[in-house]
């Protein structure tokens, strides 16, 4: 087994060039656990794992894709495209019906399972070798996976012909299994027959419960610094025109600094004259990894806002943007906290533009999300 340890990218490239991958099998970390896999199109190294793991015919197989960018979403059921947005990167994967030749090796019933995992590596790797990789747990079936490096040298060497680790310091020292989601269509044999619905195989580290929940109602959540005046406002106008709309969205609100204080007074009164009377009952809240995981869209009204919650959150970045730049403009949306009404009702009458923009681009199905690394 030849072990490359924490390449760089230009190291990582080279390293895949000069070496062949055709029938070959890899030793991975997925940034949760550890797996054995190979390329997409090497049929006979699948082959290979099938008899190394002692396990039935392509039962098992989960491809790993570097970015959702990968799948033609024509082929992907549209209520799944907001938990792979949310969810993605994420030790969760999700098993759906994808019309495509190349992933016959390992399709079940026409299903196949896909995930994009959460080690930056290992998705470097996804992208420059040019397919997805093949992964499954190292261990005979039946048995528990192995879960120790250590271990997988001494007792599984033969098993693998490469290995690509990151840093020690990234590999953690309790392994994770992931969460395994299947989407069922209505009219499936196992379906209810009246609407299309999620089913757990297997729950991992992300709770099936919440998994559930993001697929009925994603949630979009407005940040500002204290939860008092522009985060609130959005959120209460927001679920005003969700509502209208008869959209399937959540909202909520929170901040970057400690909660439990009252909306603000010009903030209450602007959202009482539109006969929002909720807006009394407004408690502030910090923010908290959880909520950002629950999360489908984070919006904040600063860009230094957003700034820290992507570096705090890396993995949840391409879901962070200001409210502004969503739709299309530049620049914060200012704090009015302690000045006039009048600022205040300047604050808002942005704030509800950019809001109606955001529901355009929703019902239209013009939202993306952008590159965040140009």
């Amino acid at each position: 087994m030849q072990i490359l340890r924490d390449p760089s990218l230009r190291k990582l490239e080279k390293f895949i060039a000069k070496n062949p991958w055709d029938d070959a099998t890899l030793l991975h970390w997925t940034g949760s656990m550890w797996g054995i896999g190979c390329r997409l199109s090497a049929t006979n190294a699948i082959e290979r794992i099938r008899k190394l793991k002692q396990r039935p015919e392509k039962q098992g197989y989960i491809a790993l894709i570097h970015d959702l960018s990968v799948l033609d979403m024509n082929k992907v059921p549209s209520g799944l495209k907001p938990l792979m947005e949310q969810y993605w990167p994420g030790n969760i994967s999700m098993v759906f019906r994808y019309d495509d030749p190349q992933f016959d090796p390992i399709a079940i019933n026409g299903k196949v399972a896909f995930r994009v995992p959460t080690d930056p590596l290992l998705r470097a790797f996804i992208f420059s070798i040019g397919e997805p990789l093949i992964s499954t747990s190292i261990n005979v079936s039946g048995l528990p996976p192995e879960e120790d490096f250590k271990r997988i040298e001494k007792n599984y060497a033969a098993w693998f012909n490469y290995a690509i680790l990151p840093s020690v310091k990234e590999i953690k020292a309790e392994t994770n299994h992931s969460t395994i989601i299947e989407y069922v269509r209505a009219q499936e044999p196992q379906g209810n027959g009246t609407c299309d619905e999620l089913k757990c195989l297997r729950e991992g580290s992300v709770p099936f419960y919440e998994v559930k929940k993001s697929f009925h109602l994603p949630l979009v959540m407005f940040v500002c610094t204290a939860n008092i005046c522009r985060s609130p406002i959005a959120e209460k106008l927001f679920r005003v025109m969700v509502t209208k709309e008869n959209l399937a969205l959540a909202t909520d609100s929170c901040g970057l600094i400690e909660g439990g204080h009252n909306i603000s007074l010009n903030s209450m009164q602007l959202l009482m004259e539109r006969g929002i009377t909720e807006a009394t009952e407004h408690v502030s809240k910090q923010i908290t990894p959880q909520m950002v995981t629950s999360s489908w869209l984070i919006l904040t009204m600063e860009e230094r806002q957003r700034d820290f919650l992507r570096n705090s959150n890396p993995i949840s970045a391409k879901k962070i943007w200001t409210l502004n730049e969503i739709v299309g403009e530049e620049g914060d949306i200012g704090d009015p906290y302690g000045s006039e009404l009048q600022n205040y009702r300047t604050t808002f009458d942005i704030i509800e533009d950019r809001l109606k923009r955001l529901i355009t681009m929703i019902k239209t199905n013009t939202l993306e999300y952008k590159d965040i690394s140009k």
